[in-house]
């Protein structure tokens, strides 16, 4: 049954791009890569991953991308400090595995797009948990100013030795000095053999299907995937 949570904060990342802070009314007890429902009617709710760790204040952190031909998804943008909305969950998504750590297999985050917000997540947990494995999170968008998060990013990356953050553009400009292509196709180019990776993926439903299909191609066994 849903809840109403209230929007504590509205962040536009860019004009396409809305971060969203919202305190439930009651305990909601989630874990990183858990999605929920969201929306202003209980028979039109949609799905969006939350996009942190369970944080100190309570609140829900989601990164929603507008789409101009649904009026629906438009509604999201108009929303203000204050405002009320209807939430379900929280669901389960991705989830890092239990002995991950004490394998210590490199690990590789995949992300098009927004489908940033759940790794995020992820990768908030595994860093607050002094996991040692080597980890390359690659980020793709057409042009850098979708990288919404990109500063955060680069920080982390500096501040962990075990992290890098690669960062893909299939669109780029002139000046950008970002890698080119499409993001799943840059990490096969780096790592041709996936055999001994741990990957986690999230993105387009299309990117999604086709990394899925070429991952496995490069020797990726379906254990070490999402």
């Amino acid at each position: 049954m849903s809840q109403i949570f209230k929007v504590i904060q509205v962040e536009h990342f860019s004009t396409d791009t809305l971060q969203l802070i919202l305190k439930p009314t009651q305990p909601f007890r989630y874990q990183a890569g858990d999605y929920l429902l969201l929306g202003f009617e209980q028979e039109d709710l949609k799905p969006f991953s939350i996009a942190s760790s369970p944080r100190n204040d309570g609140h829900i952190e989601l990164h929603i991308r507008k789409h101009e031909d649904n009026a629906w998804n438009q509604r999201l943008f108009t929303l203000e400090a204050g405002d009320e909305v209807l939430v379900e969950g929280p669901k389960p998504q991705y989830k890092l595995d239990d002995d991950l750590c004490e394998k210590q297999k490199p690990i590789l985050f995949v992300a098009g797009g927004t489908g940033f917000a759940p790794l995020k997540a992820l990768l908030d947990e595994l860093l607050a948990s002094g996991c040692s494995n080597p980890i390359q999170f690659y980020w793709g968008s057409r042009q850098k100013d979708d990288l919404y998060m990109r500063k955060q990013m680069i920080a982390l990356a500096k501040h962990h030795a075990n992290l890098d953050y690669i960062e893909v553009l299939s669109e780029p400009s002139e000046t950008d000095t970002s890698l080119k292509g499409l993001v799943h196709k840059v990490v096969l180019e780096q790592h041709p053999s996936l055999a001994d990776f741990r990957v986690y993926l999230c993105g387009p439903w299309p990117m999604v299907q086709a990394a899925k299909e070429e991952f496995a191609a490069a020797g990726l066994p379906d254990s070490q995937f999402n």
